[in-house]
């Protein structure tokens, strides 16, 4: 449940009139300011780059999982999504407006749902700033979008967000890495009990004809986890499965294969002709789905 503060209050005065004008940041909070402005992905502005992960609809909602999670954050105490029918509570808007509590982080959001849950957190936090109604006391930035039409000239609250901007960046820096999926998928693991390894992922006997992207282990067993995205096409049929099997054959016999599609599904045939190879398995779009649920199914045990 949204919590408005945590329990260890610790408050700082601000205003929200910057004082002196231009406001004087440190060195290291000017460059993170520029890049919450222009810089942060899938924002409204020419700079930004597009992050097909906090937009895709399998990834998006478990991206902002992610990146909470990276801030020290939790999505069901930290963070309040309030219908686009509605708009923010003055009060809640108040507790927030002449003090900052500087032990922890949150972020109430009138929702826009055409967006995804990151991207819509990304503009409001942009909207704050662009919009010149936000401050920074410490490592933190608080800000409001207020959102001022001709029939409501003094604004409609949109948006109050507390945060340490750094630790976003950081965060948004690991989904626009190369290795960013690999990255959503280990910590999903991470959630049902796995340790996952991403480094030297190949087979123990040394061999250079396989790679996989990710190394997980639960109760003894482990997993040799290939990620392969096929966009475009609603199935995959068996072609796409013989280059994966062939260069596996190199891994020790205790070593699990999985061979993850995370944007189509597998037909039933394929299903069928998996489930006769030993130490092999292919997970689809569905089970990925189920992996990075809220309550996440533990989809490699399922399988065995």
């Amino acid at each position: 449940m949204f919590e408005l503060c945590c329990e260890s209050r610790i408050t700082k005065p601000i205003s929200l009139v910057h004082s002196p004008k231009p406001i004087s940041f440190s060195n290291d909070m000017d460059q993170i300011i520029k890049e919450v402005l222009w810089y942060v992905p899938n924002i409204d502005s020419h700079q930004s780059s597009k992050n097909e992960l906090i937009g895709d609809k399998v990834y998006s909602d478990f991206s902002f999982t992610y990146i909470l999670n990276k801030m020290g954050m939790s999505e069901d105490r930290d963070v309040k999504w309030i219908d686009n029918s509605t708009t923010i509570d003055d009060a809640d808007w108040m507790f927030f407006e002449n003090e900052i509590c500087t032990n922890c982080q949150k972020a109430i959001i009138v929702r826009l749902k055409k967006l995804s849950k990151t991207n819509d957190f990304l503009r409001c936090i942009r909207n704050c700033v662009a919009h010149g109604h936000f401050t920074v006391v410490d490592d933190y930035l608080i800000g409001f979008n207020l959102q001022k039409t001709e029939k409501n000239p003094d604004g409609i609250k949109k948006a109050v967000i507390k945060i340490k901007p750094e630790a976003l960046l950081d965060a948004l820096e690991e989904l626009m890495s190369p290795r960013a999926k690999e990255s959503l998928v280990g910590y999903a693991l991470e959630r049902v009990g796995y340790t996952v390894q991403y480094e030297n992922a190949r087979p123990r006997d040394g061999s250079n004809g396989m790679f996989y992207d990710i190394l997980a282990e639960k109760n003894g067993v482990r997993y040799a986890i290939e990620i392969k995205d096929y966009k475009g096409s609603s199935y995959v049929h068996l072609d796409s499965i013989y280059r994966f099997l062939s260069s596996s054959e190199s891994l020790v016999p205790d070593l699990e294969r999985v061979f993850m599609i995370d944007t189509s599904r597998v037909t039933k045939d394929v299903k069928e002709w998996a489930e006769r190879i030993d130490h092999f398995r292919i997970v689809d779009m569905r089970d990925v789905r189920q992996l990075l649920a809220d309550d996440p199914v533990d989809i490699l045990q399922e399988h065995r």
